[in-house]
């Protein structure tokens, strides 16, 4: 395996984005961009001054370091999110196969392809980690000049680092063991089941720690702890050639382990279609949406995760049903063949998505299903019927957001790229819009007229995109 391919192969990814998903559509505009930078500065900006106020340590016993005691909780903050991170990219690069594909007339090894990958989605979980963090680090320097940076760069950087490999070592391990016995097939889906009740097993571990938290001298004890205690009993410079002699070991490991990402030739599962089924645009969409393979594993995991959240009853299991809202990013990719055979008849772009939102959100409430008598035997018939209805509105709204991402960001040629940057982007969108709203401080019936509005605006811009992409389709055809 030669190290100069694979970062030659994270140029070649780098500029996949910058030239395929920045600079095309709407990310081209100057104006999106000049509004994405400024959303960004001001929610990060907000929310700094919100944690410099929190930090502010003069009503807290002398006998805790206040401050100390915030960066050693933020350690536990960062296991959970680069885990909840590492699964979510999980299921969103369930198709990365068939992107890795124009790899292939690369004169490079199969190996090197894969860790290539391996090592991308590294960086890109560590820049969500430092988003994610930023504001942290600021309050904490304002508030304390660079006395705490060297225990932040332990706290966030190494141990999101450390537990990422830790995590993909453990992905590695499982897909080896499943190819070797021939269940290669599965060994997606069999390693998400895994990680999902090892997030399970994280939830109950750390609020079992967090429940013997010594709050009157700050004394917390866990595992996430392991470079904060290096860097208090040996300093920096010992705990960063821990650091590196730990990354470097996990790194040759996942490296020498044989890894296959290759793509899958089975799209579809093996339905026969019922015969009095009509072929209008909602009922091959409905087709479409049930029978890829993709969709199915993310079902099956959204089973499985709320079959634990029943078990362990932290939440209502129908909040797994936010997992499947997720095709919505691929949506208008899986069902751009069935499109293009209407251009060139009477196409509407409001008809196409009214198909697509509907047939969505119908496979998601038949889907549903199965969690809700799961429940009511479980629950012996009790069942809280407006939690359950609140639930499948937001499932909707959650559906209308996901299909605005995949018209706006269309996964071409099934790349991973452009879902999870879109999915960043609206993101900070509604971070900031939240601030506004919580700035502005009006009544709830405000906050949902506004809202109201806000989603209106999203079905236009989503229609619009519907009618500039056939547009772009036809002129490139021409």
């Amino acid at each position: 395996m030669k190290l100069k391919n694979i970062f030659n192969l994270q140029k070649l990814y780098f500029l996949f984005i910058l030239r395929r998903i920045l600079s095309v559509g709407i990310l081209k505009e100057k104006i999106f961009k000049a509004f994405i930078f400024i959303a960004t500065i001001v929610t990060i900006t907000v929310t700094t001054v919100f944690l410099y106020n929190f930090l502010d340590d003069t009503d807290v016993s002398e006998q805790i370091n206040f401050i100390y005691f915030i960066i050693k909780m933020q350690g536990v903050n960062i296991i959970v999110w680069t885990m909840i991170i590492f699964v979510f990219t999980r299921i969103i690069f369930l198709k990365k196969g068939d992107f890795l594909k124009i790899t292939n007339q690369l004169p490079i090894t199969h190996n090197e392809r894969n860790s290539s990958f391996i090592i991308f989605e590294l960086l890109m979980s560590l820049t969500i980690i430092f988003l994610i963090s930023i504001a942290v680090i600021i309050a904490v320097v304002l508030r304390t000049n660079f006395h705490y940076i060297p225990l932040l760069i332990c706290t966030i950087f190494f141990t999101s680092l450390t537990g990422y490999l830790l995590l993909q070592l453990i992905n590695s391990i499982i897909i080896y063991v499943l190819n070797l016995i021939k269940l290669e097939k599965v060994s997606a889906l069999v390693s998400i089941l895994g990680f999902i009740v090892m997030l399970a097993i994280l939830y109950l571990d750390i609020m079992q720690s967090i429940n013997i938290i010594n709050y009157k001298t700050g004394e917390f004890n866990h595992w996430s702890q392991f470079y904060i205690e290096l860097y208090s009993n040996y300093g920096f410079i010992v705990t960063s050639l821990i650091f590196v002699i730990i990354i470097f070991v996990l790194l040759m490991i996942i490296l020498y382990i044989p890894n296959n990402f290759g793509s899958e030739d089975n799209l579809y599962l093996k339905i026969k279609k019922p015969t009095k089924l009509r072929l209008t645009m909602f009922n091959l969409y409905i087709l479409q949406i049930s029978r890829r393979v993709e969709n199915i594993t993310t079902l099956i995991i959204a089973y499985f995760l709320s079959i634990s959240l029943l078990i362990l009853d932290i939440l209502n299991p129908l909040y797994a049903m936010f997992l499947v809202t997720t095709s919505g990013l691929y949506i208008y990719t899986q069902t751009d063949s069935i499109r293009i055979n209407y251009y060139r008849f009477n196409y509407s772009a409001i008809k196409d998505y009214i198909n697509l939102i509907i047939s969505q959100y119908l496979y998601i409430l038949i889907t549903s299903l199965p969690i809700l008598i799961l429940g009511l035997i479980i629950n012996k018939g009790n069942v809280n019927l407006y939690d359950t209805l609140i639930i499948f509105g937001q499932l909707l709204l959650i559906i209308i957001l996901s299909t605005l991402i995949g018209i706006l960001f269309p996964a071409k040629k099934d790349n991973p790229f452009s879902p999870f940057i879109g999915f960043l982007i609206i993101v900070i969108i509604s971070g900031f819009i939240s601030l506004i709203l919580q700035f502005l401080n009006f009544s709830k019936l405000y906050n949902s007229i506004l809202m109201m509005i806000l989603y209106i605006f999203v079905i236009y811009i989503s229609c619009l995109g519907l009618k500039t992409l056939k547009e772009e389709f036809l002129h490139e055809d021409s």
